[in-house]
């Protein structure tokens, strides 16, 4: 039998991606040296880098915000991806997720489209063997930990320092500055929005800033606490005279963080909120709070913030939804009929919205009270109808999306167009005024977690037909709160208008690019 004679190496090069990642703009030279590292290894193992996907200053935490990482995803489940191997530093530049099985389904989606990944700084191969599977899954446990850790021994520290009177993170407040110390406690200077210390000793406090905010906040208290007027009429009130807040229109909202921010009485709060994941937070309570009184020099005289914080509270008592049906009972005997202009604007009386939930709607609240209003408001019960209303509208734009050629994914509140743009639908109701008016309130919060909302006005009488659109980009301009008219409403406003949905729609075809020979 003649001897075989063993093939020499290939010598074909391997078309690979290069994933960097680091976790905090403050590590300047990080992407740097792994891309050394990742080149170093290429050269050994005859791979070509041809495309990187890079996060700069992002956490391995979540994949929400990891643009790189998900384009790269986008890219290989595709099918369009040009290079069979990904080149990743170390399993914790690929994420340090909490859910070890997360981390390793993203590496999956890459193995089920034929593309492999490469640890290049890891002590073994990725071979999908038992071994190679064991110290994965360990790694991933490990950085999964290292985050848990490191946040437990970061909020250690940011808690003494709270403690010890300093600004820890986020911008200033309305009306309030950061102040630069060195660590010897000295005026270094005056920081401005986005400016940061230099210098990891380096602390902040917090002073007065610009006069008229100060005044305006000043003017806040005062208005509340001593003139007793509503967060609405305050709000009304500043945006009469032309005043905003942080060059937007006021709203509640605004006027409720205000209203509730211990910073102006010049105590330190930190711990305040609770994060719930990715851009949701709630309120701590109280007791786990970390404060340090007289921190700050105060805009507003401690005495003053704590009567409006009991007058907060008292308009927070919870109502039994026997005193609810006594409070609307009262208000019925004193003004002689009832609206939703009157509920939400008398004092001691419970807000439509708490009707809605408590009772399925306020006209559910009118009837076991015995009032029957003279305007029918059985649009009220559109609320029950809006789910299927929803779907319908995403499964209309899913389908004239898809047929210019373009892709949706269908979410229960949000839908996904062409692998990059989230869309939310949000209904406007009509609401009467005393004067007989019809407006459309159009509530747009300060942040938003779409990339584009879309209003969907409806009809006040059955059967609810869709009245127009506002399509309102996330990066657009219009911020606040609206009540907007059927016709003739602000240029500025009536700019994100549309009568139908094809603007929209015909802004997602997608076109065949032509080659130039």
């Amino acid at each position: 039998m003649p001897r075989q004679i063993p093939k020499p190496p290939s010598s074909r090069l391997l078309r690979a991606a290069q994933y960097l990642r680091m976790s905090t703009e403050h590590q300047q030279y990080s992407i740097a040296n792994q891309s050394a590292a990742i080149a170093l290894y290429a050269a050994a193992h005859n791979i070509g880098i041809i495309r990187s996907f890079v996060d700069e200053g992002r956490s391995g935490t979540t994949i929400k915000g990891r643009c790189g990482l998900q384009e790269l995803l986008r890219v290989v489940e595709s099918g369009g991806a040009d290079f069979e191997l990904v080149l990743v530093y170390d399993v914790s530049r690929w994420g340090r997720l909490a859910d070890v099985d997360e981390a390793a389904h993203y590496e999956y989606l890459c193995k089920r489209a034929g593309i492999s990944i490469r640890y290049c700084a890891e002590q073994f191969e990725n071979d999908n063997s038992t071994t190679s599977n064991l110290l994965k899954a360990l790694k991933r446990a490990m950085a999964g930990e290292y985050s848990r850790e490191l946040s437990v021994k970061v909020l250690a520290g940011q808690s003494r320092l709270a403690q010890e009177g300093f600004r820890v993170g986020g911008s200033a407040a309305y009306g309030l500055h950061r102040l630069l110390l060195d660590k010897e406690g000295k005026v270094k200077q005056v920081l401005g929005p986005g400016e940061r210390k230099s210098l990891q000793t380096d602390r902040i406090v917090l002073i007065p800033g610009d006069e008229q905010e100060v005044r305006t906040i000043r003017r806040i208290f005062d208005l509340f606490t001593n003139k007793k007027k509503t967060s609405g009429e305050i709000v009304k009130t500043l945006n009469e005279d032309g005043l905003s807040f942080h060059g937007h229109p006021w709203t509640t909202t605004c006027m409720d963080y205000v209203l509730e921010n211990p910073a102006y009485m010049g105590t330190n709060a930190f711990c305040r909120w609770k994060s719930l994941g990715a851009r949701l937070r709630t309120l701590n309570p109280k007791d786990k709070w970390i404060t340090r009184e007289r921190a700050f020099q105060p805009i507003v005289e401690p005495c003053r913030f704590q009567a409006a914080q009991e007058i907060i509270a008292a308009q927070r008592y919870r109502f039994t939804k026997q005193g609810m049906l006594d409070a609307l009972r009262r208000l019925w005997k004193e003004k002689g009929t009832l609206s939703t202009y009157l509920v939400d604007a008398a004092p001691g009386v419970p807000a439509v919205a708490t009707f809605l939930y408590r009772f399925g709607g306020i006209t559910q609240a009118y009837r076991l009270i015995g009032f029957r209003p003279e305007r029918d408001y059985s649009y009220v019960k559109v609320r029950f109808n809006f789910k299927a209303m929803r779907k319908k509208i995403y499964g209309d734009i899913a389908s004239q999306i898809q047929a210019a050629g373009g892709s949706v994914k269908q979410g229960v509140l949000s839908i996904f167009i062409n692998d990059g743009i989230t869309a939310r639908v949000m209904f406007c109701r009509p609401r009467v005024w005393p004067d007989g008016r019809t407006v459309w309130p159009l509530l747009l919060r300060q942040k938003r977690i779409v990339d584009v909302l879309i209003a969907v006005r409806l009809e006040p009488e059955p059967p609810f037909d869709i009245v127009d659109y506002y399509v309102i980009p996330k990066n657009g301009e219009l911020r606040g709160a609206f009540h907007t008219r059927k016709r003739n409403n602000p240029a500025f406003i009536d700019l994100y208008r549309m009568d139908t949905l094809k603007p929209f729609i015909e802004a997602f075809r997608r076109a065949p690019i032509p080659v130039v020979v």
